[in-house]
């Protein structure tokens, strides 16, 4: 059974005559009964009794008739959906990201995407960058925002989006307030607040730590910016932080301060280089990589 068989069926029975019913279609009548007579021949059915002066339905025809249109419908919704996916109407993202940086950036960015794109989902999971980057490697998250670098990189293709620094947070009454910039070395007998350990820049920094001889005091570990910044204000601490969150965040307690040597700060979107990418993920890999293209085009924008 040919799907065109039906449309033809459907209209012969519309207008209650072939000679109508091919002009309709624009094909000549001997095709058109032909067509119905393959229909009926794959259904094994008389659907039509035909005369040279009456036209009328059988029990079969009545039945196919109604079901035949309802069928019709849904497959050429089918056919719109399809074609809705790939004009990015309709479906859904899996985004896992760090939520310093969903704070930072994304309020403004997923306004502009979801005004452009009503009908796609974005579901957002807020886990480290390493978790972020298991994430995507296994298909749980369609893309992922990570500080680089991440494992594995070869499973990936990744974009810079962002570059910057980390540096320490203090309060304005630390002796730290006053040096132009403070060696890794001299935080060995500090209190030390930074990111847990899902978080990339943990793993970084007590690395660079290891490498002056020594394993950094860090009391609290949180990816919480309103804890961290309270704790630095309330002298509890110090912190280790990216310079656009400090920035972000920063109040009259604080001062931010120089730490050397450099600890880079490299944000990156990844999604797996194998396998399916919809069109919806697509898209708003793209909107990302336009959104964050802009800022840098911006001096002094963070967020």
């Amino acid at each position: 059974m040919e799907i065109q068989h039906l449309k033809y069926f459907i209209e012969v029975v519309r207008q209650e005559s072939f000679t109508r019913a091919a002009a309709q279609l624009y094909v000549t009548q001997p095709m058109l009964t032909r067509a119905i007579k393959q229909l009926e021949g794959s259904l094994n059915v008389l659907l039509i009794e035909r005369t040279s002066k009456s036209f009328h339905l059988t029990d079969a025809g009545r039945i196919l008739y109604e079901q035949a249109q309802e069928f019709l419908i849904q497959y050429e919704a089918i056919f719109q959906t399809m074609a809705d996916v790939r004009s990015v109407k309709i479906g859904e993202v899996r985004l896992s990201i760090p939520g310093v940086l969903l704070d930072m950036y994304f309020p403004a960015l997923f306004t502009d995407f979801h005004r452009k794109f009503p009908g796609i989902d974005i579901s957002v999971v807020e886990e480290g960058s390493k978790l972020v980057a298991a994430s995507v490697g296994v298909g749980k998250a369609d893309l992922g925002l990570v500080m680089l670098p991440v494992e594995e990189s070869s499973r990936f293709e990744s974009h810079l989006l962002t570059s910057d620094v980390c540096q320490l947070v203090v309060n304005r009454n630390h002796p730290f307030a006053q040096m132009p910039s403070v060696h890794i070395s001299e935080l060995k007998e500090e209190t030390i607040l930074t990111f847990s350990e899902t978080a990339t820049l943990h793993d970084t920094f007590i690395s660079m730590c290891g490498e002056q001889g020594f394993a950094p005091r860090i009391a609290y570990k949180s990816l919480m910016p309103g804890f961290t910044f309270k704790m630095v204000a309330m002298q509890q601490c110090i912190a280790l932080l990216p310079l656009p969150l400090i920035t972000h965040n920063m109040c009259a307690e604080l001062v931010t301060v120089p730490l050397e040597p450099r600890l880079q700060w490299d944000i990156a979107i990844i999604r797996r280089k194998q396998g399916y990418h919809s069109f919806a993920a697509s898209q708003l890999f793209e909107q990302i990589r336009s959104h964050f293209g802009k800022l840098r085009q911006v001096p002094g924008e963070t967020g």
